[in-house]
């Protein structure tokens, strides 16, 4: 498998990992909104398909968005790897929640409050 087509598996499987879909246009976007050179949805989508592979820059900022190390396109283990909670069953946290997580704690202590009270009240309600 060559070099580019290798990105591509492994950036589909970050997008999968993060809850994201293979849209370019959104791809496009999220690299610019984490720091990456504006690129047209073509770019990004030869990016998915594995016919090119993004510049520094872009690939920083794609690992930044989807939350792994630029190495991990390239590692021998797939990005968004799951991790182990408290009794040892295997889990993944979405990008999207882990930006959420990061906004959370970006809050002053007061404003954090009632968004621990309305998390414990949703979760009190799904166990139901």
């Amino acid at each position: 498998m060559s070099e580019q087509a290798e990105f591509g598996a492994r950036l589909r499987q970050a997008l999968k990992a993060a809850g994201l879909g293979e849209g370019a246009r959104e791809l496009a976007d999220l690299v610019s909104a984490h720091g990456g050179d504006a690129v047209t949805p073509q770019a990004a989508h030869n990016w998915i398909r594995g016919k090119t592979t993004p510049r520094r820059r872009n690939l920083r900022a794609l690992a930044k968005a989807l939350r792994v190390a630029p190495e991990d396109f390239y590692a021998d283990e797939p990005p968004g790897k799951g991790r182990l909670n408290e009794t040892g069953e295997s889990f993944a946290i979405g990008v999207q929640d882990r930006h959420a997580i990061d906004a959370f704690l970006s809050l002053p202590p007061e404003q954090r409050k009632p968004v621990r009270e309305l998390i414990h009240f949703l979760a009190k309600a799904a166990a139901k």
